[in-house]
């Protein structure tokens, strides 16, 4: 046998000899290595998870000081809600704002400054059932009230399926008054139609018609003092789409599990008008 055959003989377990005490110098190292990124990640994951948990704290404290702040009605009712957690028994979000100026008259400010005007909220309810129920064309009409004291008689109108693709729409009219005889004709004032959104005030978007000028629109079929039929027809309103109206708020915990939407509360919806006087 040759000296090169014997060398290689020698050299394949000492090779084997080396590998083995390889792995036991650098096994443990690998295994320590190994810990340190595993532990290493968690603390990462944990503190990534500590910091999200920090934001959605500070969002429900500032939705908890939003509502002590702004709606104190709401504290209230969230006490008389049944045991089941239902959310029907909720005021609107808005009900401080209708108790203390529906059917009133206020200074409202305008472009170029300010002006008296009549504030009248409509609460249709039972809207979620005309909604899903109504045909094409069918319509509700509020009661009669007036525009200010001894003022011109109006009334609103709404159809949850103006169109066949389920638009709403509100219009507003005058009808026959007790004052019809001493006042001016035709009606000379600018009106807005809005439904209000039951969100947060912050996060509110009412949808708001532009204000109207009877003096550039319609003729006195419309605005002049109603003879023959009490109701004389609208000619002006608010047009409102159906995916509008079910919108949600993600901000209200009571929209999110509830049927409430944005402009929907407990199946009614609030109509507002404002005539500038």
């Amino acid at each position: 046998m040759s000296a090169a055959t014997m060398s290689r003989k020698r050299s394949i377990p000492l090779a084997r000899s080396q590998r083995k005490m390889w792995s036991r110098m650098h096994v443990p190292l690998l295994q320590q290595y190994s810990l340190e990124y595993v532990n290493r990640t968690i603390d990462e994951k944990f503190a990534s998870l500590e910091e999200k948990l920090s934001k959605e704290f500070a969002d429900v404290k500032w939705l908890l000081y939003s509502i002590l702040e702004q709606q104190p009605n709401y504290l209230k009712s969230v006490r008389n809600a049944n045991l089941h957690g239902t959310f029907n028994g909720y005021l609107s979000p808005r009900q401080d704002e209708i108790d203390k100026f529906n059917n009133t008259m206020q200074n409202l400010s305008v472009l170029n400054g300010s002006m008296n005007a009549f504030v009248y909220y409509w609460q249709v309810r039972n809207f979620n059932v005309m909604l899903a129920s109504w045909q094409t064309g069918r319509s509700m009409r509020s009661p009669t009230f007036y525009a200010g004291r001894s003022g011109y008689a109006m009334y609103l109108r709404i159809a949850p399926k103006y169109f066949p693709d389920g638009t709403v729409f509100v219009g507003v009219g005058l009808t026959r008054g007790r004052y019809d005889s001493v006042l001016e004709w035709p009606f000379p004032y600018r009106i807005r139609l809005e439904e209000l959104d039951n969100s947060l005030k912050g996060v509110r978007e009412d949808r708001r018609s532009r204000i109207w000028d009877p003096a550039t629109l319609c003729s006195s079929y419309f605005w002049g003092r109603p003879a023959g039929v009490a109701d004389n027809p609208e000619c002006v309103g608010l047009s409102i789409p159906r995916r509008i109206i079910l919108s949600k708020s993600l901000s209200i915990s009571a929209q999110r599990y509830s049927g409430n939407t944005r402009y929907m509360w407990n199946g009614s919806v609030l109509i507002k008008l404002i005539v500038y006087l």
